[in-house]
């Protein structure tokens, strides 16, 4: 089992890492590079937070999306309204951002204390005290509707294989798509980057041969606050039936995201793999 944290946030380094280190649970953090060091949050993620607590209007959202994204007038009642401008906000310029949000009069609260996000040196922490460092976007756009899809694979990795070496991890060569959003050629595109594992949001479990991943593509399981029992632990039936549902991936669903010569690559370790073990 692998316990996995999007985004970067610093309560990995305040609150994960002590129970981590408990329990000696193994565990991985994926963090969009452009947030490393911020004090506040993504605005993306305040303005959900503004919005689910009822501080935003609908039709406050609807304009604010006309003037980020320009594509018209959009109908208040469209419940995918936040969500994308949440999956398509972050790229945007800070300039452009808040001169929207002034126009439209919408605070959202910025939290800048204490601090929300890891900064380089409570990364490096993280990975001395045995905790993986991986790659979570550039911007946290969804790779779907970035702009610039190769900066945003490209840039992450750049930025914390400055990092993680010092402290003993070798390379940074695993991603998380923000969002969960992500095609087959995103994949490729992520493993001609140098990623070796694509961890999505998908609610699957990742089937081993002899030990070994049958491919690059990691399903996860969500842990959200309906599955935390009051005491603050993982509530035992939320987890069985997470377990029972979840679907396994199968290789060839794994392996259909990658291309030829690496689909090879990965048959090929296998039969080693397989070799070894009779041996």
């Amino acid at each position: 089992m692998l316990i996995t944290f999007d985004d970067g946030f610093a309560d990995n380094l305040d609150y994960a890492l002590p129970l981590l280190r408990k329990h000696q649970v193994s565990a991985a953090v994926f963090v969009t590079s452009d947030v490393i060091g911020q004090q506040e949050r993504l605005w993306t993620e305040d303005l959900l937070w503004a919005f689910t607590a009822g501080r935003v209007h609908p039709r406050e959202l609807a304009r604010l999306h006309t003037l980020l994204l320009g594509e018209g007038r959009r109908d208040p009642d469209d419940p995918n309204l936040i969500w994308d401008i949440v999956r398509r906000g972050p790229e945007l310029g800070n300039t452009q951002v808040s001169a929207a949000l002034s126009d439209l009069n919408i605070d959202l609260n910025r939290i800048t204390w204490p601090r929300q996000m890891l900064t380089r040196d409570d990364l490096a922490h993280l990975i001395a005290s045995g905790v993986s460092v991986g790659a979570h976007g550039k911007t946290h756009t969804a790779l779907t509707s970035s702009s610039d899809v190769t900066a945003e694979l490209s840039c992450p990795r750049a930025v914390l294989n400055d990092i993680a070496p010092t402290q003993g991890q070798s390379s940074v060569d695993t991603l998380s798509v923000p969002h969960g959003a992500y095609t087959a050629d995103i994949v490729d595109q992520a493993l001609a980057a140098g990623y070796q594992l694509v961890f999505t949001g998908d609610a699957a479990l990742s089937r081993l041969k002899n030990g070994f991943l049958v491919g690059p593509l990691i399903g996860r399981l969500d842990v959200d606050g309906g599955r935390i029992a009051p005491t603050g632990e993982f509530r035992p039936e939320m987890l069985a039936a997470s377990l029972f549902t979840a679907s396994q991936q199968q290789a060839g669903v794994a392996l259909r995201f990658v291309d030829p010569a690496r689909r090879k690559r990965f048959a090929n370790s296998n039969d080693r793999a397989e070799a070894s073990s009779r041996l």
